[in-house]
């Protein structure tokens, strides 16, 4: 009988889930919000990348994201600011800025100061979602985000249905889920018979089939294409008892906090709508079983030099392909 190994103790490349050589925050697209979740003319202060942020939507319906604090005496001017047009006075003394930032408008002043901006940052909406561009060298995005349309727009699936998870973890953890298939029975209930991944510059794509077990009971043969486009956004497209679309997307909010978020739209089956019942069951179920990941995430170490069978994934080809969003620009190995 083989005696078991004996756990390897944490070496100085491990860490409790943040820290090793990466740093806190890639390089890339991440997902803030859903569109129906921000209506014109509303202010909401968020957190991401360790930043205070603006984000709101002008009376045009453009999307802007600021960092939060005015230039003039502090105040953020996400609590309590208001959207006039496409743009946001301060609550404080009433300074206003466009939409890129710049003061326009001191109103006890006859002079704006020459520096009166705040910074803004790049900001697209698409498929019904709101994704912010992040880059620790603050330069333009490298990629365009792909477009849903051609499946949403034609009504072939039903509008998003979207949650929320905070989770205590860095985003590797989540991404490397890209190539674990080992982990899917004894976590998930679920045999993956075909697997295999392809890397193509800043995306990442996990082919796979099997058997799922849900958790609310039966069985379902699927096959799926999972796609990260950059390090924080991934599509699924999987065809099983229901063919549906499902947006993985995870933002941090500090080193070792992060939102993710999730969506499902559903494949319509002519003209039968599906109920608003199965569309909450099959959310909650996708949701349940994200906490399963999320109890092991939470309470595990990051291996940087992992000890692995000839049955494990690709964890050195996803690393490899991770670790760019985090290298400087003019680095080899960045993402093009």
């Amino acid at each position: 009988m083989t005696q078991p190994t004996r756990a390897l103790p944490l070496s100085p490349g491990d860490s409790p889930a943040i820290g090793g050589p990466l740093g806190p925050y890639p390089r890339g697209w991440f997902l803030v919000r859903f569109s129906d979740e921000l209506a014109p003319g509303v202010a909401v202060p968020i957190r991401y990348f360790g930043e205070d942020l603006v984000l709101f939507r002008g009376e045009s319906g453009a999307v802007k994201i600021l960092d939060a604090f005015c230039p003039h005496l502090g105040a953020h001017l996400g609590h309590g600011g208001k959207v006039e047009g496409d743009q946001i006075r301060c609550p404080f003394h009433a300074w206003r800025f466009d939409g890129d930032g710049v003061c326009t408008d001191v109103p006890y002043a006859s002079r704006i100061p020459p520096r009166a901006r705040v910074a803004c940052w790049p900001v697209v909406e698409r498929d019904g979602m709101i994704f912010v561009w992040h880059d620790p060298e603050h330069g333009p995005p490298d990629w365009e985000l792909p477009s849903l349309a051609s499946l949403l727009e034609e009504g072939r699936f039903t509008a998003w249905s979207h949650s929320v998870l905070e989770i205590k973890t860095h985003p590797r953890e989540i991404v490397e889920n890209l190539v674990d298939t080992a982990h899917f029975m004894p976590v998930h209930g679920t045999r993956a018979d075909k697997f295999r991944n392809e890397y193509l510059g800043h995306v990442a794509v996990q082919h796979n089939s099997g058997v799922a077990y849900p958790l609310g009971g039966g069985e379902d043969a699927y096959d799926l294409t999972a796609t990260y486009y950059g390090p924080a956004y991934m599509v699924t497209h999987m065809r099983g008892v229901r063919e549906s679309l499902i947006i993985n997307a995870h933002t941090p909010i500090g080193p070792n906090l992060l939102h993710l978020r999730f969506a499902v739209a559903l494949r319509q089956q002519g003209d039968r709508e599906i109920s608003p019942e199965f569309t909450a069951r099959y959310i909650d179920n996708l949701r349940r079983g994200y906490q399963q990941d999320v109890e092991i995430w939470e309470h595990k170490v990051f291996r940087e030099r992992p000890l692995l069978s000839e049955c494990d994934g690709e964890f050195g080809n996803l690393r490899r392909w991770y670790r760019a969003f985090y290298e400087p620009r003019a680095s080899k190995g960045a993402a093009e």
